[in-house]
């Protein structure tokens, strides 16, 4: 297995071999975007979905296509084939090039393209499912158009460095005193019957696992879903809650700041979830 290797522009070259032009407006501007795919058993999970979201992404910031979603999807493979990982997550992202300096997209770019896997330390989730995590509340400062995965993340930087330093597992975001997302996954409270999340729009990211969830999931474990916005005065009367991603997958939520939710310890739901999310993965990613 090599984890040295990195895909640019459809070419798998080594890592040191590798950089990024000062004049790209990726590094100058953040002007680009990204997506991450989870791999299970050496498989790809998703997808299709996710290079959707991409392709999406790439239309809205009117970044030039140069790449089908067919082509992306080969170079997944391409980059699992090299570096022979079994449990990983793969990075893409898509700038939209050289340029020279100036806010106004140049005349004429060419979208750069970087992909590389990073290995998935899954035990380290099981651990944390046993005994919950904990989050901080923190201001939504993030833009406005939070559903596209733009490079642009420094306030998303700063709220999960201020998680680490408070030995919490991450930030959950307040936005007009409305609970709308942590770092790096969708947020979920269980109560009275009922799992209620933040409505899907621009103030949240395109979350694959939460779409599985309202989708596939709900409706197999007969469980409703409500996508309502609501405070932390609501999510302390919770029974549980949890945060939902392809990162995290499902993980238990225990503590906020500084008051327990429910009894403090993991919820039921949230385990019946994470069974059937792995249950899913397990019929689209079986071992090879």
């Amino acid at each position: 297995m090599s984890e040295n290797i990195v895909l640019i522009d459809g070419e798998i070259i080594p890592e040191d071999e590798a950089f990024v032009s000062v004049k790209d407006r990726g590094y100058n501007f953040g002007d680009g975007v990204f997506e991450i795919v989870p791999v299970y058993n050496g498989r790809c999970f998703g997808i299709l979905p996710h290079m959707n979201n991409l392709f999406d992404y790439v239309i809205q910031t009117k970044i030039p296509a140069v790449y089908t979603i067919e082509e992306l999807v080969e170079f997944h493979e391409l980059l699992l084939k090299k570096t022979g990982f079994k449990a990983c997550e793969i990075y893409t992202q898509i700038t939209r090039g050289y340029g020279t300096y100036g806010l106004q997209h140049p005349e004429k770019s060419l979208p750069s393209l970087m992909m590389f896997a990073m290995p998935a330390d899954r035990e380290m989730l099981k651990d944390k499912r046993v005994a919950g995590i904990s989050l901080i509340t923190e201001k939504d400062v993030r833009w406005q158009r939070c559903d596209i995965n733009s490079l642009n993340r420094l306030p998303e930087i700063m709220a999960k460095q201020k998680a680490c330093i408070s030995n919490a597992f991450d930030a959950l975001f307040v936005r007009d005193g409305k609970i709308t997302e942590t770092t790096e996954a969708g947020f979920f409270i269980f109560k009275d019957d009922i799992l209620w999340t933040h409505p899907e729009n621009n103030l949240i990211h395109k979350n694959i696992t939460a779409r599985l969830l309202r989708e596939r999931l709900c409706p197999d474990l007969q469980l409703q879903i409500i996508e309502k916005a609501f405070d932390k005065e609501f999510v302390f009367n919770a029974e549980e809650a949890f945060i939902c991603g392809p990162l995290c997958e499902f993980l238990p939520v225990v503590k906020i700041d500084r008051s327990f939710i429910g009894s403090g310890k993991p919820g039921l739901v949230s385990a019946r979830l994470q069974k059937a999310y792995l249950d899913f993965v397990m019929l689209e990613c079986p071992e090879k």
